[in-house]
């Protein structure tokens, strides 16, 4: 079946769009909303019916300037949707398949139809790296989850396993705690890298016990009736078991870039940009979590589109074929 759906209600392929922004997190709608003021023709690809990348699957933020409460992550992602599109951002919902990016007119292709644009600003962002170990392809979906807000309530006074040892797999520890019975975080080694608020609101939580220095080697839920996890010790390699009804993990993130490779500078995977967020090809820019860079939070990514949209007026203004 195929979900990739398609909607292009006012946007036209015979156009040359002044930008097409490829992602449509935080980067992405902040450089939409910029670029549309700046009364560029703009057009935003993306993939999911829903724009706001990992914002979707975040339950709250509670470090984004201007929100002295926590804000809901869905919520402002659809505000960020709303109000970019108020000031004439056209935006459709399909997969891009391939980016042409050499040349003065750039293509992007769709499924559906190929887009051509004078630059280019990619803002794919990244995704939930994976273990890679028996058994976690085989269960995704069916008791292993990358996403607490989309699978927590599946756990109601479960027992799970939390994988990661930073702020994400702390915060959403916290959140999933709100279903479980228990949470088991499993870490490498005892050094957790979140912050240490987090840190101190997960010890003080009862129903969160830390195992620190074991490893998950195995996911085993041929048995419903007794799920188990294959752990072993990282300081004398012993192996053990644990029950389980599910297990999500949060070891941090992988760029999207895939579409890129070969065409422009990378970096561990990372486009790498000048302090504009150009890359390494002239009318293309990059914003947000796909760079190379030292701090990925929404507000960076924000400020990233934000100067990416600016410095792509300027390179539209002296344009010419």
């Amino acid at each position: 079946m195929d979900f990739n759906l398609s909607f292009t209600a006012n946007a036209d392929p015979n156009e040359l769009y002044d930008l097409i922004i490829i992602g449509g997190g935080p980067a992405g709608l902040t450089a939409g909303l910029y670029a549309a003021r700046y009364k560029l023709k703009t057009l935003m690809i993306e993939k999911l019916p829903v724009s706001g990348g990992q914002l979707t699957s975040t339950e709250w933020v509670e470090n984004y300037p201007g929100f002295p409460e926590p804000v809901l992550g869905q919520k402002l992602a659809a505000d960020m949707e709303k109000q970019a599109k108020q000031f004439g951002l056209q935006i459709i919902n399909e997969t891009v398949t391939e980016a042409e990016l050499a040349g003065k007119i750039k293509q992007v292709h769709t499924p559906y139809e190929v887009w051509k644009a004078k630059t280019i600003l990619i803002s794919t962002g990244s995704s939930p790296r994976k273990l890679n170990i028996p058994g976690e392809a085989e269960f995704k979906g069916n008791g292993v989850s990358y996403c607490a807000t989309c699978d927590g309530p599946f756990y109601p006074e479960k027992t799970i396993a939390v994988v990661g040892g930073g702020n994400t797999a702390f915060e959403e520890s916290l959140f999933l705690a709100k279903y479980a019975a228990k949470i088991h975080l499993i870490h490498r080694s005892d050094e957790f890298r979140a912050d240490k608020i987090l840190q101190e609101r997960v010890r003080a939580n009862p129903k969160i016990e830390l195992m620190p220095f074991f490893a998950v080697e195995k996911i085993d839920f041929t048995n419903p009736e007794g799920r188990k996890l294959m752990l072993k010790s990282t300081r004398n390699d012993e192996q053990s078991v644990l029950p389980v009804d599910g297990i999500f993990i949060f070891i941090g993130n992988d760029p999207n870039t895939k579409l890129f490779e070969g065409q422009l500078e990378l970096e561990n995977g990372y486009i790498v940009t000048e302090r504009s967020h150009e890359t390494s090809v002239d009318g293309v820019w990059a914003a947000g979590d796909v760079q190379s860079k030292s701090l990925r939070q929404v507000a960076t990514a924000v400020g990233d589109g934000a100067c990416a949209a600016f410095r792509i007026n300027r390179y539209i203004e002296n344009w010419s074929e």
